[in-house]
């Protein structure tokens, strides 16, 4: 059962980057194979799509810490924070009067999963998470985040910051 869920997870990890991939790539085969406005959708595409793995990773660990096999290794706290801040970063006007750029919206995204990868770490090497799903979730946050560096480059080279 658990090599089955291994793979599955892995599966649907891999699966799960190609929004990443094709902003990145679409974003920098603009102007010459597409036009600007629409990569441009591309990198908006992606950077709700990245909020809504945040919030998914984020819904994850709490969902973990519910078992009641499981002593509480987080507050319920970080993972609601991680979650408002994801959607502060997916809202193009702001919220609150309080507006970033897009370069800077998807740096806010990539530092979240990052965040979300060293608590999963922790919980892995705490034993509440499996060992494969923690290598897992390196390899997988390593390739979204030279995705989205790559996107927040050209939309640095654009001037979208």
């Amino acid at each position: 059962m658990a090599n089955r869920q291994k793979e599955q997870m892995t599966r649907l990890g891999l699966l799960s980057l190609l929004p990443f991939i094709v902003a990145a790539v679409a974003l920098w085969l603009s102007p010459w194979v597409l036009p600007q406005y629409f990569a441009l959708d591309f990198h908006q595409f992606a950077l709700v799509y990245g909020g809504a793995m945040v919030a998914y990773l984020a819904g994850a660990g709490a969902g973990v810490t519910l078992s009641p096999a499981v002593k509480q290794y987080e507050s319920f706290l970080p993972g609601q924070l991680i979650t408002a801040i994801a959607v502060v970063a997916i809202v193009p006007s702001g919220v609150f009067f309080f507006s970033l750029d897009a370069a800077w919206r998807h740096l806010i995204i990539l530092l979240l999963l990052i965040y979300l990868l060293m608590r999963d770490l922790q919980a892995a090497s705490a034993g509440i998470l499996p060992r494969w799903y923690a290598q897992l979730r390196i390899r997988l946050t390593l390739w979204a985040g030279l995705a989205i560096s790559l996107i927040i480059t050209r939309l640095f080279v654009w001037g979208f910051y």
